[in-house]
């Protein structure tokens, strides 16, 4: 069946953060106590899970997620793939693990080329859960098998998309893809180019 549908995890895929200070478990290695649940599937900012965790307020905590959210960048190819997929009529999503602070980032950056969202924090389950693809072709309004997933990390963006009925590419970026990973994997995003129909 033909694709018609790319999604792309977020960090390490279409976006990095250039300035790495990882506030979120900064938080939790100070944590006195367990937090209801992960950032990752609510949406719960800093201040929130800080409180959550038992962790008094911080202004450095505060001040090094300003600082990463104000660093990330798109990959230099992210756009252009983006703006041909469109050319082609091929639809795009974000299929992405992360916390609700590091959404509108991607929303500013790439959210005219993005036709859908699928964030963990707003379905509620991350990668790689059946469950979260499951919600991703929802959204798309496709069956899996209409659907190209493409990430950096193997187990989430590859193994589980491929298992929940996804096609699916390994974005290794650093040449690190073992013998069994190098046969789906691409170096750069306009690998997509030649998986997707024209």
């Amino acid at each position: 069946m033909a694709i018609k549908a790319v999604a792309f995890d977020a960090f390490g895929t279409l976006v990095e953060i250039g300035d790495k200070r990882r506030p979120f478990e900064a938080i939790l290695r100070l944590s006195t106590a367990a937090p209801v649940s992960s950032p990752m599937v609510g949406a719960v900012d800093l201040a929130a899970f800080a409180h959550a965790c038992g962790v008094a307020p911080d202004p450095r905590h505060a001040s090094d997620l300003a600082a990463e959210l104000a660093s990330i960048a798109p990959y230099p190819e992210s756009r252009s793939v983006l703006i041909e997929l469109r050319r082609r009529g091929i639809h795009t999503a974000v299929a992405s693990n992360l916390a609700l602070p590091y959404a509108q980032p991607i929303r500013d950056l790439l959210g005219d080329l993005i036709d859908t969202a699928c964030l963990s924090f707003e379905v509620g389950h991350v990668k790689p859960d059946p469950d979260f693809y499951r919600a991703l072709c929802h959204q798309l309004n496709l069956a899996p098998d209409e659907v190209l997933m493409v990430g950096d990390t193997w187990r989430c963006d590859y193994l589980g998309a491929t298992a929940a009925g996804l096609h699916a590419l390994h974005l290794d970026r650093r040449g690190n893809a073992s013998p069994e990973q190098a046969a789906v994997s691409i170096r750069d995003l306009t690998g997509v180019l030649h998986e997707a129909n024209s």
